[in-house]
């Protein structure tokens, strides 16, 4: 069973030792991470009736909230790092309930540049339909006010102009904003413009939806903010129209890209 561990562990550091480097400040060892990992698979595999070890496919990350941003900002090396993580598990004969993922949480209470992994096994979804698209409501009282020079900022290198009172996000081709990524849902999130601000509405997606490391339902945006839908990570930017805090409703418990003009 420890060979197994090893022979994973063996393989991540041999693969990822080059991108490690780049989400580290170089106060903590860069091996830690892929150490830490592998102890916590190690404490949590379980055996199931028909005799299949099973291993933890939900590994939440906890870091200082003033390092999350950089963290964020390369989750695309934390998404490789979980789907390399199945992949080699997977051969070495571990189950897993879903695909791995890496989740960024934040505590006050951690040092800078310290971080804490946990592990956990996700509960199984019921099957459900993709999700449908949320229409605009009409006469529900909320002004339409399209804010200026608003945009999403995808992977970190393509500009997505936002000047729609309405605008649809997913991976199906009806979309405004089309992220073909395997990890969003057809029909994922949708920005409204509701007085002067853009809103951003989670429509039921399959993986879920986050802003700056945290699982929300909606939220108002603010210039900066780090928005995640299954493995791409979007900044959304404008000029500032208020000073007011990113407010957000939390959910309990827990660069193939496209934009309108480009189909």
């Amino acid at each position: 069973m420890n060979n197994r561990f090893d022979r994973i562990e063996a393989h991540l550091r041999a693969i990822f030792e080059k991108n490690l480097p780049k989400i580290f400040t170089g106060r903590q060892p860069q091996v830690t991470l892929v150490d830490e990992l592998i102890q916590v698979m190690r404490a949590n595999e379980r055996e199931d009736p028909a005799g299949r070890i099973l291993a933890p496919d939900l590994f939440k990350l906890t870091v200082y909230p003033g390092d999350i941003i950089e963290w964020q900002m390369h989750q695309d090396i934390l998404d490789e790092i979980s789907n390399t993580l199945h992949r080699i598990g997977m051969q070495e004969g571990l189950s897993f309930t879903k695909t791995p993922k890496i989740e960024l949480h934040s505590n006050q209470k951690l040092d800078p540049s310290i971080f804490e992994i946990s592990a956990f096994y996700s509960p199984l979804d019921p099957d459900l339909p993709d999700t449908a698209i949320m229409p605009q409501q009409e006469g529900d009282g909320l002004e339409a006010e399209v804010p200026e020079n608003a945009m999403l900022i995808i992977a970190g290198k393509t500009i997505f102009p936002l000047e729609k009172a309405v605008i649809d996000i997913g991976r199906h081709s009806t979309n405004h904003l089309v992220l073909d990524d395997p990890q969003v849902s057809r029909h994922h999130a949708q920005l409204r413009a509701i007085k002067n601000h853009y809103v951003i509405f989670d429509v039921g997606s399959t993986g879920g939806l986050f802003l700056n490391g945290r699982r929300i339902s909606q939220a108002t945006l603010h210039a900066g903010d780090v928005i995640r839908m299954g493995s791409v990570n979007l900044i959304f930017n404008q000029e500032p129209t208020s000073t007011h805090e990113t407010s957000v409703i939390p959910i309990e418990n827990d660069d193939n890209i496209r934009g309108e003009g480009q189909r």
